[in-house]
């Protein structure tokens, strides 16, 4: 999971996820975070490079938000909950 900021520098996270969007989910959940140090703060116009199985793919910001609301209107019980309280990139 990478993320690139404006002034070109690459920020790369180790995370292990179910899908592309949900690997850049968890990079936005970080970089929100306090505690986080030195993470850019992901926008709608953020591009993330997920890498899996040796191929890149490139999750759009806007996309991503997209991905977001319909998870949280579709998922109920306590996945559905927990997946509300992850930040999204509004």
């Amino acid at each position: 999971m990478t993320v690139t900021n404006p002034d070109g520098r690459r920020h790369s996270l180790d995370v292990l996820a179910e899908s592309t969007y949900d690997a850049a989910h968890l990079f936005v959940v970080e970089a929100k975070k306090e505690r986080a140090v030195g993470l850019p703060n992901p926008t709608l116009a953020t591009v993330f490079e997920v890498v899996a199985d040796g191929k890149v793919y490139r999750v759009a910001g806007v996309a991503l938000q997209r991905w977001i609301v319909e998870r949280r209107q579709n998922w109920n019980g306590p996945k559905g909950y927990l997946f509300c309280k992850r930040p999204g990139l509004e």
